[in-house]
């Protein structure tokens, strides 16, 4: 290899452009309202679509569905164990989670995110109609599934 060569090799970028699906991604912070209002499984729904959008590896949004389920396992451990409870201590519980559960998503979207703003037009998606369905159909089950754990 000559000298040049090497040079070449050395210039080469090191941060490759986004593959993206077709579709605009959503912001990764206005996820925070979906996992406020519609929970775990609102939030890892939304999480895992946006993977997708921003060109994300399969094994990663793999990783946010495993982190979603564990989620899930919590909040039905939760729903358990205050089953004798005020139904206001899980949703309040329910809701940190959540929250919680957004905090880590956002952190694995983070990379993909930035990525995205350097080599697209930076322009993102709305939110609104994805995350308010996502926030009521979400928010159901997950209501459903503490009814079902709290007889």
């Amino acid at each position: 290899m000559t000298e040049e060569d090497e040079l070449d090799e050395l210039l080469q970028p090191t941060v490759t452009p986004v593959v993206r699906s077709g579709y605009k991604p959503w912001r990764v912070q206005s996820q925070f309202w979906v996992a406020f209002f519609g929970g775990v499984l609102a939030v890892t729904g939304v999480a895992f679509l946006n993977s997708g959008h921003l060109g994300m590896s399969a094994r990663t949004r793999g990783a946010i569905l495993a982190l979603g389920g564990a989620a899930l396992a919590v909040y039905v451990a939760l729903a358990v164990w205050l089953v004798n409870e005020n139904a206001q201590n899980l949703r309040i519980a329910g809701r940190l989670l959540a929250v919680v559960l957004f905090l880590v998503l956002a952190r694995i979207q983070r990379p993909a995110d930035a990525r995205y703003q350097l080599f697209a037009d930076g322009e993102y998606a709305p939110l609104w109609g994805v995350g308010i369905t996502a926030s009521i159909i979400g928010g159901l089950a997950q209501a459903g599934i503490a009814i079902l754990l709290m007889r």
